[in-house]
């Protein structure tokens, strides 16, 4: 299966990763302790760090918009690979995640740039 992700983000190190990426929610906001990286138990911490990295590195509402879209379509791709018998459940919650980041994810984006 392969995910959708900005150039470069293969190439970084762990230590770039974990200096970048965290996971679903924003950073610096206790509220996101409370967020899952997991989708009715499907691990998408690949997904989301992914995400996480184009806001990085994404200056534009543009790269914002195609980020958020490129999430929603790497989280349905996930599961399709492997969301057996809760794939419905969690591609309506994939959907939840990406009007969350569509609605709510510019202090986020352009606190990256």
């Amino acid at each position: 299966m392969d995910l959708i992700e900005e150039p470069g983000f293969s190439s970084l190190t762990a230590e770039e990763k974990a200096s970048i990426c965290n996971g679903a929610g924003a950073a610096d906001d206790w509220k996101s302790a409370f967020i899952p990286n997991t989708l009715y138990g499907l691990d998408c911490t690949a997904v989301f760090n992914r995400h996480d990295y184009a806001y990085y590195v994404g200056k534009t509402e543009e790269d914002k918009a195609r980020a958020d879209v490129s999430m929603l379509i790497n989280l349905v791709r996930l599961i399709n690979d492997k969301g057996g018998f809760l794939s419905l459940a969690r591609k309506y919650r994939a959907v939840t995640y990406y009007e969350a980041v569509h609605a709510f994810g510019e202090d986020a984006f352009f606190s990256e740039s």
